[in-house]
């Protein structure tokens, strides 16, 4: 079925290269090669209106009177923008103001420009990126990934090659108990250090994948706090290798001191925001004595974990995995002329990602049901928000008086059944007396 696969992947790419039917990303290219001087003054326009606005902000309109040194300021922008204008109209103008080969050049010159910032923008994520450690989005791995599949089927590749290709899925755990306790701009710094624990070379399981196994490893921001990694290596890859890979990851995480500090349930600050969320709550906290504050957060702390340990769901697919989840789905039809060479590759790319995103799905209620057990604090910590947490409060709360009106109705049926047998006790003493009367 998979040869079937590749097979027709070949086929479809030598149709579309014999009747120029240029592929999905060639076209994204071309439609934005023909628009790039719009584009480019569109841009432009857009600073000089930001940068004018921001100055304005900055210096009042009073002031452009008052202040001469200010006011050269609007003067420079406005120069700037009839300048710059000036310069696109003769570029764009190739006719009246250059030859042909100098507009060429200057038009491959524009484009260059405008497909650099268009990746700039694209293969780093933006949030989550620091200067040390630029983490790519998850566009630029799925572009890679449709380059891979796209490079198999060109060259006809044995179809294991698919098998030496795989996408994992990470979705971290306690994001959303972090930002309860925390503020958004330690949710976000933490995040930044969850993208260089996996952008690190010398991390321990990096070093296991690159030296040991011969997979290369890309790490992506997914958003939020979701990442994603794909895998290029030598050998298939199976669901055990992954599985693998993942549970290898997830002891690294948990023994990373640098991310469990970003979390410390000793604060007092932490303590309030995750018992308090209301201005309420917190009002008649700060009416309180000293004493009855201390006993207060005495009893929260106790019901906090002994240590924030960052956790999170890992699960990943081959393409071939993939590919075959996509044909027994009847997302991919194997009859000539129903698919196209494109929508071959972007739907064995769809399903490789979910088949990942299901088994990560699968590990993060795995991980959840271990931690029950063993530490059910954080458990209970990791619920997503404070709403969740008061519901699964109520929940345990509903389920210990259901076994109190469980246990108290066990208690009537005995006492029932002890007067149901004194009573038939009663009434053979009553039949027996009755019969002496006779």
């Amino acid at each position: 079925m998979i040869e079937r696969v590749v097979q027709q992947l070949h086929d479809l790419e030598l149709y579309a290269r014999a009747s120029a039917d240029a592929s999905y990303q060639e076209r994204m290219i071309e439609r934005l090669r023909s628009q790039l001087p719009d584009k480019m003054r569109c841009v432009l326009d857009m600073h000089l209106r930001e940068t004018k606005r921001r100055l304005e902000r900055r210096y009042p309109p009073k002031s452009h009177k008052e202040n001469g040194e200010t006011a050269w300021v609007f003067r420079l922008v406005t120069q700037l923008r009839e300048a710059m204008h000036h310069l696109m109209r003769r570029h764009v103008s190739t006719e009246s103001c250059m030859e042909a080969g100098k507009a060429a050049r200057v038009y491959q010159l524009i484009r260059s420009k405008t497909i650099r910032d268009v990746h700039a923008e694209n293969l780093y994520d933006s949030i989550l990126s620091t200067p040390e450690y630029p983490i790519h989005s998850k566009a630029y791995g799925v572009s890679l990934m449709n380059r891979h599949i796209a490079s198999i089927a060109i060259d006809k590749a044995n179809p294991e090659m698919l098998e030496t290709y795989g996408w994992m899925s990470v979705d971290m755990n306690g994001v959303k108990g972090m930002v309860d306790c925390t503020t958004y701009q330690n949710v976000t710094h933490y995040l930044q250090a969850v993208a260089q624990f996996f952008l690190n070379q010398e991390g321990k399981t990096r070093r296991w994948l690159e030296t040991s196994m011969r997979v290369k490893a890309i790490p992506l921001a997914a958003g939020g706090d979701e990442f994603a990694l794909l895998l290029d290596g030598e050998k298939p890859m199976s669901k055990s290798f992954f599985e693998e890979v993942a549970g290898r990851y997830q002891q690294e995480m948990a023994n990373s001191a640098y991310l469990s500090g970003f979390l410390n349930f000793d604060a007092r600050s932490v303590q309030m925001e995750y018992s308090m969320p209301a201005e309420a709550d917190r009002a008649a906290f700060y009416r309180m004595s000293t004493a009855e504050q201390e006993e207060r957060l005495r009893g929260i702390r106790e019901s906090l974990p002994d240590q924030f340990i960052p956790t999170c769901g890992i699960g990943g697919a081959n393409f071939r995995e993939g590919a075959k989840r996509a044909v027994e789905r009847g997302a991919v039809s194997l009859r000539d002329g129903q698919e196209t060479f494109d929508t071959v590759r972007l739907t064995m790319m769809k399903h490789t990602i979910e088949l990942a995103e299901a088994r990560q799905a699968e590990n993060k209620k795995e991980i959840k049901t271990c931690l029950e057990l063993s530490d059910p604090r954080l458990r209970l910590f990791l619920r997503r928000n404070q709403e969740n947490r008061h519901l699964d409060k109520r929940l345990h709360e509903a389920e210990i008086k259901l076994a109190q009106e469980r246990a108290r109705t066990a208690d009537l049926e005995k006492s029932i059944t002890a007067l149901q047998a004194i009573c038939r006790e009663q009434s053979e003493r009553i039949e027996h007396l009755l019969k002496q009367c006779a």
